[in-house]
């Protein structure tokens, strides 16, 4: 009988520990699918988190700060620039967002972009481009890294929008499919070049041609503009080949 009640109270404690632990862990799960969603409408309506705005063409600019004048001939580039790529789209209406704060960038980008320009996000149904801290009047975008940390504002909103208008050209599926350098690539293309100097890139690129770490944009950028200016084949031709990657990196790397 002793024997047996042991027995009995061990299986009601591990029994009511399985239950606190069931608990435990349908709590934890609610709060990570409540903060997911919250997270998600936040990326999608972040307007709220903003206080001004002003439109151009089809932008509009969101900023917690008061937006410098300069920015409409920040935007003018930008259009020009977009103005010269065949999938250009007026269906397409982007919404960039001023973060103007490196931790807040940080947390709006999941930490995964934390020391990146810009960031969009391919999967949500949106026109939505977060910059990172930026100064408008001198058309400059930073990152908080050591080095490489500044472009041109218009440059880098250029290339996020670019990504909108692949996307709306091929799909949200093959936009999420397609080989990154090609995406990347042209992005860079638009937006008239990489954060890497040709010196630098090239340099890189032929010390150390089998790891592209630290120079992967300067590469993507180089192939896509070897394509389109010496190859001369379309945009859309660009997106939709396929291409013998080793052979085509052999071919841009000789140029250099």
């Amino acid at each position: 009988m002793k024997k047996f009640f042991s027995s009995a109270v061990a299986s009601y404690r591990e029994y009511k520990a399985a239950k606190k632990k069931s608990k435990a862990y349908r709590i934890t799960r609610n709060v990570v699918l409540l903060g997911s969603a919250v997270f998600i409408l936040l990326l999608s309506f972040p307007q709220l988190l903003f206080a001004h705005e002003t439109s151009y063409n089809n932008f509009k600019i969101y900023s917690g700060e008061q937006i410098n004048q300069n920015v409409t001939a920040v935007l003018e580039k930008v259009q020009a620039r977009l103005d010269s790529s065949p999938l250009k789209n007026d269906e397409v209406k982007p919404r960039v967002f001023l973060i103007n704060n490196f931790r807040l960038y940080s947390m709006l980008s999941l930490y995964l972009g934390a020391n990146s320009f810009a960031k969009g996000y391919p999967l949500l149904p949106t026109d939505n481009v977060f910059m990172n801290k930026s100064d408008v009047a001198k058309d400059l975008v930073f990152r908080n890294a050591p080095t490489n940390n500044s472009r041109s504002l218009s440059g880098v909103i250029a290339h996020e929008v670019t990504h909108l208008l692949v996307r709306k050209r091929f799909g949200y599926w093959r936009n999420l499919t397609m080989p990154t350098w090609k995406k990347e690539g042209y992005a860079e293309y638009v937006a008239g070049g990489p954060t890497l100097s040709y010196e630098a890139g090239a340099k890189m690129w032929k010390e150390n041609p089998k790891d592209g770490t630290g120079y992967q944009y300067f590469k993507y950028y180089m192939l896509v503009k070897y394509l389109l200016e010496q190859e001369k084949i379309s945009v859309d031709d660009l997106f939709n080949r396929d291409f013998d990657m080793a052979s085509l990196e052999q071919k841009v790397l000789a140029t250099l």
